[in-house]
């Protein structure tokens, strides 16, 4: 238990190191590898109203994660 918290904890501390990529680097960082990113759009409801919508960059997924192998053929009874 004391292992996944420590993990957790590193795993905080580098995320807060690494520089946030725009939407359009995300992209295009995304596209150099041959996946498709996903795009987060967020928007605060108030009183007021709506506010803007904002779009940030989610993961990278690539095709190959789609693509389903063939299942062996069940053995004859």
């Amino acid at each position: 238990m004391k292992f996944v918290f420590v993990a957790i904890l590193g795993a905080l501390a580098l995320a807060g190191c690494q520089e946030k990529l725009t939407l359009e680097q995300a992209q295009a960082e995304c596209a150099k590898k041959g996946g498709f990113l996903v795009v987060i759009s967020t928007q605060k409801i108030t009183a007021a109203g709506p506010g803007e919508e904002v779009e940030s960059p989610g993961n990278c997924v690539s095709s190959s994660k789609f693509d389903v192998a063939a299942s062996p053929p069940a053995p004859a009874h």
